[in-house]
């Protein structure tokens, strides 16, 4: 049986005996399935028609419903869950709603009650003291206070950790490279024609071990920047965060970086600090219920923000431009107190890197330029603290010069695109191919001595011998490779040496004569070629200084051409470059004015990322490169924006809502287990049967589970949950708040599983009654389902929210949005054959 999906004009037949579009061998789904979901969705829709347009005066104020947009939200609405339900793997959402349950708020007071009761001991002699113990508010603040406290540390401990982490991963990648190019060298002195041997086969020996702790841990391919993305946007992925996820993914960065790749460091150290970040609340002692809200879901985000932006510093020792790339490109929710937590941990994050820096290699005195991370490499004039830098007088520009810097962020943003758009294409058919492991392997060896190679006989083939006098950076960073003694090949110089240590800075700062266009040219385009095929392999790589340097060769060849001055244009060429590819603005502005100690071109900086960005995305019309990679994972990411079809469509919240099953307040265990069995959501709804399923609230499934482990609240029957005559629950059969948060894992990527508790249930608890009020969430955040879909999502992304409820006009409710369908609305505006192409795409990554 086929079905037609789509509209009059753009019809494209979907079903079991007809191939998609793509002509793909296993199609998303067959009619039967699309028939029978329809079905269900057909009855659902009429109920809920009936529940909200009941009367003729309602119906009459709204119009008639549009009931082609209703059909296409049906057919996409089949089409996406059954995708999903192929996929067999779900992300969950966070929930940054504040706790707002029976038990905690019972809770709050027994803290406060404590603290009444220590202060009388402590001051039981004394008459005023006594008579301040009846009032709250004088116990409020110590015990807000001692949260402060505890915060501060916290953030402390992130700022160095971060720091610490950030300077053994970049001195472990730096040392292992100098080491595999000194023995390179060593073996060609000693042994002619032998060190391209030892070089490539190093090469491919350290690419193999960048590729082992992503084989072990997968989700650690690639930059990791995305995933950061993606956990602070509300989303919470699996293993993300662990222990082991941050040793593996040091390691095979370090490894890549050694290997030889275009690989930068900036990526990882985001992932790393937020993986600092998100762990940090496991330093909270468990024993103290006052400090519980570091243990709520609000208090991890936050704290992976901080992370991130300590971690944004440590790559770039920029604390304002750590801060600046959380609020601009990471953290989805933003304030002033979450901005001074950020300040104060990127700020103590780079003062900690400084200090260990300084006690490896003596306390110098700190100058404009010593701060900079591309401050050149003239290590006898940075520990002199001389302000004369010896590069020649600081570069500068005319007012006509921002005509050419529109034209080159324009440039770059075309290039961006095109990098873009031909990675993209390289993703889908690697995944299309479903390579082995075993390929995989194969894939990342190959590519590592491909690239050893092409690093050691492009200098050979296009060989150009340069004097030694010529250059103002140290000689050892020159390599001589092939040239008599005394002189330099400028190819090797540029291709074997690390990328942001020496290649970024012998750009920036090294005189004209240094490196010819040719030089700057293959250089550039080699590692441009070679960077679109290698990011998105397995091995843990950024991408941030790759750019750069592709950027920056760019630029000093256009400048060397017109005679122009080639520091300026090297810092332009980068900006323009890097802007093209990932399409941010200001945290990028503020990192390269910083990084090059060059304030005064922060206005051509800017005029260069907003031509990129927008050239960018003109081009083929998609985002920067670590929205793609969302994309084509599926992680259900929200833009602070909600998509055109929800702004310029007449679409309500019941038109995008799915249908809910509620819980009695009372219920049997077993029936609760099928139930919880059953529905593969994240919360469910609680309603009071007694009073025509009145809204009471929402519980989480991590709660339930919870409490299903604690048998002691079991009752043999529905009347000895509750009070006599009442709804209240008998307070012997209540858990505390404490001891919910207790029987939570140790380790926060650890789940309870619904098969561990089944497991320690006896048929006997099974049979038995739970009274589901004391733990529900009060008050959750509902809509009515006659207000936009606008204003539904623009509530869902403001507030964090993970359920966002509908109700009808009496209070109760029909349904449910998550973000699975808010993002219903982005398919809304896609054609049918573009909607198909996406969802075939689409990564085994969604969300329940």
């Amino acid at each position: 049986m086929d079905v037609i999906l789509g509209d009059s004009k753009s019809k494209v037949k979907y079903g079991s005996t007809a191939n998609t579009i793509m002509e793909v061998e296993d199609s998303v789904t067959d009619g039967l399935t699309l028939e029978r979901d329809s079905r269900f969705l057909d009855s659902w829709i009429r109920r809920t028609d009936t529940i909200l347009d009941g009367n003729n005066e309602l119906r009459s104020f709204f119009g008639e419903k549009d009931e082609a947009l209703v059909e296409l939200i049906r057919k996409r609405r089949t089409v996406a869950d059954i995708t999903r339900s192929e996929k067999k793997k779900d992300y969950l959402s966070l929930n940054r709603a504040l706790i707002d349950t029976p038990v905690w708020n019972r809770q709050k007071l027994a803290i406060l009650d404590m603290r009444k009761g220590e202060v009388i001991e402590k001051r039981n002699s004394s008459f005023f003291y006594r008579l301040l113990s009846w009032c709250d508010a004088n116990f409020v603040g110590p015990i807000d206070n001692k949260r402060k406290i505890v915060d501060s540390v916290i953030i402390v401990v992130i700022g160095v950790s971060m720091a610490i982490v950030g300077y053994v991963v970049s001195k472990s990648a730096d040392n292992i490279l100098d080491l595999k190019i000194e023995m390179a060298y060593m073996t060609e002195k000693q042994y002619e024609g032998w060190g391209q041997f030892v070089f490539i086969g190093l090469s491919g020996v350290l690419a193999f071990m960048a590729f082992l702790p992503v084989a072990f841990r997968p989700i650690i391919s690639g930059s990791g920047l995305d995933q950061a993305k993606a956990v602070l946007n509300g989303i919470d992925i699996p293993t993300c965060t662990a222990g082991d996820t941050m040793i593996c993914k040091g390691l095979s960065v370090v490894m890549a970086v050694a290997a030889g790749f275009p690989a930068g460091l900036e990526g990882p150290l985001i992932h790393l600090g937020l993986c600092i970040g998100d762990n940090a609340n496991r330093l909270v002692p468990r024993h103290d219920p006052s400090l519980n809200f570091f243990r709520s879901q609000r208090a991890k985000t936050d704290f992976a923000s901080v992370g991130a932006a300590a971690g944004v510093a440590i790559a770039f020792r920029s604390p304002i431009g750590g801060v600046l790339f959380a609020m601009e490109e990471g953290s989805s929710f933003w304030s002033v107190g979450l901005t001074w937590r950020c300040f104060a941990a990127a700020c103590t994050s780079v003062i900690a890197l400084y200090i260990i820096i300084g006690y490896k290699t003596g306390f110098m005195q700190f100058n404009i330029r010593s701060m900079a991370l591309f401050n050149g490499i003239n290590e006898a004039m940075l520990n002199s603290g001389s302000s004369d830098n010896g590069y020649g007088e600081v570069p500068s520009f005319v007012l006509g010069e921002y005509l050419i810097f529109l034209l080159i962020g324009a440039v770059g943003g075309v290039l961006g695109a095109i990098f873009n758009e031909l990675n993209r294409s390289l993703t889908i058919w690697r995944r299309k191919m479903n390579f082995s492991l075993r390929f995989k392997a194969f894939e990342v060896i190959f590519l590592a001595m491909s690239m050893a190679a092409l690093c050691w006989y492009l200098p050979l083939i296009f060989s150009e011998c340069k004097s030694l006098e010529l250059v103002r950076t140290d000689v050892e960073y020159f390599r001589q490779h092939n040239c008599p003694e005394g002189q330099y090949n400028e190819l090797a110089s540029l291709l074997i040496n690390p990328f942001g240590a020496v290649g970024v800075n012998l750009l920036f700062h090294e005189s004209v004569d240094a490196f010819s266009i040719k030089a700057c040219m293959i250089a550039g385009v080699v590692n441009f070629l070679v960077l679109l095929v290698v990011f998105g392999i397995f091995i843990s790589a950024g991408i941030f200084i790759p750019l750069l340097y592709i950027g920056a060769c760019f630029g000093r060849a256009l400048a060397i051409y017109f005679h122009l001055n080639p520091t300026s244009y090297s810092v332009i060429g980068a900006a323009a470059m890097l802007g093209g590819v990932v399409r941010v603005l200001i945290s990028i502005t503020t990192i390269i004015v910083h990084t090059t100690y060059l304030s005064h071109f922060i206005t051509p900086v800017m005029l260069v990322t907003i031509m990129a960005r927008l050239f960018g995305n003109a081009t083929f019309n998609r985002p920067g490169i670590y929205d793609i990679i969302l994309s084509l994972k599926g992680i259900p990411f929200l833009e602070e924006e909600a998509p055109p079809s929800a702004k310029h469509e007449t679409i309500r919240a019941r038109d995008i809502m799915a249908p809910v099953k509620t819980l009695p307040s009372v219920i049997q265990v077993e029936e609760l287990l099928n139930i919880i069995r059953d529905e593969e959501r994240s919360d469910f709804i609680v309603v009071d049967t007694e009073r025509d399923d009145r809204l009471l609230g929402i519980i989480s499934r991590m709660n339930l589970l919870s409490i299903l482990r604690h048998t002691k609240i079991f009752n043999e029957s529905k009347s000895l949950c509750i009070t006599n005559g009442g709804t209240s629950p008998v307070a012997e059969n209540v858990l505390t708040h404490q001891e919910i948060i207790n029987s939570f894992p140790l380790r926060n990527h650890v789940a309870i599983t619904l098969e561990k508790v089944e497991h320690t249930l006896s048929s006997d608890d099974k049979n038995k009654y739970l009274h589901l009020t004391p733990y529900v969430q009060l008050a959750p955040h509902t809509f009515d389902g006659h207000g936009s879909a606008e204003r539904a999502y623009e509530m869902f992304r403001t507030l964090g929210l993970r359920t966002l409820l509908v109700l009808d006009n009496m209070s109760r409710p029909i349904g449910a949005i998550t973000r699975i369908e808010l993002l219903l609305l982005e398919h809304i505006s896609m054609s049918e054959e573009k909607f198909l192409k996406e969802q075939y795409h689409v990564g085994s990554y969604h969300v329940s």
